[in-house]
């Protein structure tokens, strides 16, 4: 364990000791903590941002409903990284296998047992290159868009633009083929 995961659970644990007695506010840090936490562990196992947002989402409320399960003599830090991988769990379930969901956006038509016939060089070679290399960052590498925006040097807001714009014409691209 690194002193930056030490720090937290040590914060962690004691929001929710506060919370515990009565105190709101901790209670509100603790669940803003506890996404972070979250968002952290799950941001590269996660395609898009709306998918991350909405696990997280998930966690925070089982949180909620079942911290009066957690032992207080336990450290919270892996109680609630359990969770976030019991939801994730759960989520890769939901989703299925087919179809192939890379942006909550612009869903790719393109079942998981197509997927092998399917050139995805060649598909990203039809974009312009900056498209490209956002879905190759975000999608292929598994960087966050903030990750990804950063090593670029260009805003968030323009990163996730050129993403969702590259799975619109990506989208295109694939239904054209079909006919």
């Amino acid at each position: 364990m690194n002193v930056s995961q030490d720090k937290t659970g040590s914060l962690l644990d004691h929001l929710i000791a506060k919370a515990r007695e009565g105190d709101r506010r901790a209670y509100r840090e603790f669940l803003a903590e506890a996404a972070i936490v979250v968002r952290k562990q799950l941001a590269r196992k996660i395609g898009g941002d709306g998918e991350l947002e909405d696990i997280v989402q998930d966690v925070l409320i089982a949180c909620h409903e079942k911290h009066h399960t957690l032992d207080p003599g336990r450290p919270v830090g892996p109680w609630l990284r359990a969770i976030a991988g019991y939801k994730l769990i759960d989520h890769w379930r939901k989703r299925g296998r087919s179809p192939i969901v890379l942006d909550d956006t612009a869903d790719l038509p393109v079942a998981a047992d197509d997927l092998a016939s399917v050139d995805i060089a060649a598909l990203l070679g039809e974009l312009p290159e900056a498209q490209a290399e956002a879905i190759r960052m975000t999608h292929i590498e598994g960087l966050t868009s903030q990750e990804a925006s950063e090593r670029v040097g260009i805003g968030l807001s323009a990163m996730k633009l050129r993403v969702h714009r590259g799975m619109n014409r990506l989208k295109e691209i694939v239904e054209e083929s079909k006919t």
